[in-house]
């Protein structure tokens, strides 16, 4: 749920704060005042590209925070990105004058790409062009998977892994029919894959041999210093041996009680300090200068660095090559084998993915049923009785989704044949099938609030008094921001909002407000009569609020 909004320098809005309930909120103004800002405003949240005409003339930055409760999923993607989460979940979004932006999530800075893994989460923007997305028969599984609450993920899941499989071979096959497998080319696979073959190195032992050579390529200097180091230590006039006399005197006075502790720290620090000696030159004596191992690691390594250079720098691409120039001789020596198994391979593939596609449109056909039961009934709580509506499920090629082509088709009147949705249904249809749509489907995922920007555009009366109700059915379980004109439709919100211009010192400013009970009966009335509040429009106001 949004809780709160602020907004600064943003448009023609100088600074603005609203908090934001539960159930539905109508936001009403008069043309140009505004409204279509806070949409701006709040698809900027939701990872709209920012621009430098966004922001309020005169001012270096705008500003926009959205504060919204947490859930499961919001969490979920908040622990991919290494976000911490709270109660709230606060993002912030400024925009320079230059067409800069930087983005926060919980304070910490994130890119747009991370704030559009979120925002599914959050808001769910209806404007008047998103409602013609409907029009869009691609779209129309995904409003169908949404209403059977993605019951297939699991038989898409399945049969991804058939489906690319096939894919994958149909692509090794193509390729392989055109390569061109001349004795010259033959030859010029054989000769890489030769000095290939016997490739058995890890990243790991790589790194291994070239510290070994490092230590080789080092020894004199270090034979030089460890030298230097012992003399220092170990002579004669060494530390240790002056330490050790030190220890001696100091031992006469361990008797006394205010030198005996010192004298045990001090006797056990110099023999600490012995044995890390001992173990210094131990570990230099472990070192073999070796000249014959010191060439052959020359060599060797010499060997695997011209591989990386020509295949790859990490083992795995070494044996991803050697893989495949193997492949490739295979099938240049043994063509017609080769060719038969990949067919083979190829339909065993395409019969599995077909299979579980063929499942998959059964289960949206039998889903297709009850979406369609389901709408209608929406549609004629919205004066749409007579709509029927079938969903078409043409076979076509396999795909990324399965085998199905689907189209809504619609008859709005009775006796008229049904048809593609695209080419029956008027503007004012649009918006209730799609605010039908969002009834059935809204209650299905854990994003919960809907903003509806003027998607009762093309109608009025009774029509625009059923969307309104339709909308406060919506906010029982969810948060629904309805940006209206219409009266009977903000009659039905439980909280109004008035968005008012202004001019002063040649400059444009829009407000946002809180209506109270008298100043929201007065924004009814001049929606009713226009700028003339009337005793008469007052009253029919009144009569409208209280239903």
């Amino acid at each position: 749920m949004l809780k709160s909004l602020f907004i600064s320098s943003f448009v023609i809005i100088d600074q603005t704060t609203v908090d934001f309930d539960e159930g539905m909120t109508a936001l009403t103004g008069e043309t140009g005042a505004g409204k279509s800002i806070i949409i701006n405003a709040l698809e900027q949240l939701c990872g709209a590209r920012a621009s430098s005409s966004l922001v309020r003339k005169g001012s270096k930055k705008a500003v926009i925070e959205g504060v919204f409760d947490m859930n499961d999923s919001i969490q979920k993607i908040l622990d991919e990105l290494n976000i911490d989460g709270d109660d709230d979940l606060i993002i912030t979004k400024e925009i320079f004058d230059n067409g800069r932006s930087t983005i926060k999530i919980n304070y910490r800075t994130v890119t747009n790409s991370a704030l559009k893994q979120v925002a599914p989460c959050l808001l769910d923007i209806h404007s008047q062009y998103q409602t013609q997305e409907i029009f869009n028969v691609k779209n129309h599984l995904k409003i169908l998977q949404s209403f059977m609450n993605h019951q297939d993920d699991s038989l898409l899941s399945e049969y991804h892994k058939y489906y690319f499989e096939y894919k994958k071979i149909s692509q090794k096959l193509k390729k392989l029919e055109q390569e061109d497998l001349s004795d010259e080319r033959i030859e010029y696979y054989q000769k890489q894959y030769d000095e290939l073959k016997d490739f058995e190195y890890t990243d790991e032992i790589i790194d291994q041999l070239e510290e070994e050579l490092r230590m080789m390529k080092n020894y004199e200097s270090m034979h030089k210093y460890m030298t230097e180091f012992d003399e220092a230590m170990s002579n004669k006039q060494g530390a240790l041996n002056q330490i050790n006399d030190a220890l001696g005197a100091l031992g006469h006075m361990s008797n006394t009680e205010a030198f005996n502790e010192l004298y045990d720290e001090f006797y056990n620090q110099y023999y600490s300090m012995q044995d890390i000696v001992d173990r210094i030159e131990t570990a230099f004596d472990s070192i073999d200068f070796d000249e014959y191992r010191f060439n052959e690691l020359q060599e060797e390594l010499f060997t695997i660095h011209r591989l990386q250079r020509k295949y790859g720098y990490s083992a795995d691409d070494i044996y991803q090559a050697q893989t495949e120039l193997k492949e490739k001789l295979d099938a240049a020596l043994n063509r017609e084998d080769v060719l038969a198994d990949l067919n083979k391979q190829k339909e065993q593939a395409y019969h599995e993915a077909y299979q579980i596609a063929a499942k998959l449109t059964s289960l949206r056909e039998e889903q297709g049923l009850i979406f369609v039961d389901t709408l209608e009934k929406q549609l004629k709580d919205l004066y749409l009785p007579d709509a029927k509506l079938k969903v078409d499920i043409k076979e076509c090629s396999l795909n990324d989704t399965g085998k199905d082509d689907i189209t809504f088709m619609v008859s709005m009147n009775k006796g008229q044949a049904f048809t593609p949705l695209n080419e029956t249904a008027s503007g004012g249809e649009i918006s209730r099938l799609m605010l039908g749509i969002k009834t059935i489907t809204m209650n299905q995922n854990q994003m919960n609030t809907l903003v509806f920007d003027e998607i009762d555009t093309g109608v009025s009366g009774k029509v625009a008094d059923a969307i309104g109700l339709k909308m406060h059915s919506i906010s029982l379980n969810n948060q629904v921001l309805c940006i209206t004109h219409l009266p009977q439709v903000a009659i039905h919100a439980d909280h109004h909002y008035a968005i008012k211009k202004s001019s002063h010192d040649e400059e444009t400013y829009s407000t946002l407000a809180v209506l109270s009970e008298d100043e929201r009966i007065e924004e009814i009335a001049k929606m009713l009569s226009g700028d003339v509040v009337t005793a008469e429009a007052i009253d029919n106001a009144k009569r409208l609020l209280q239903g």
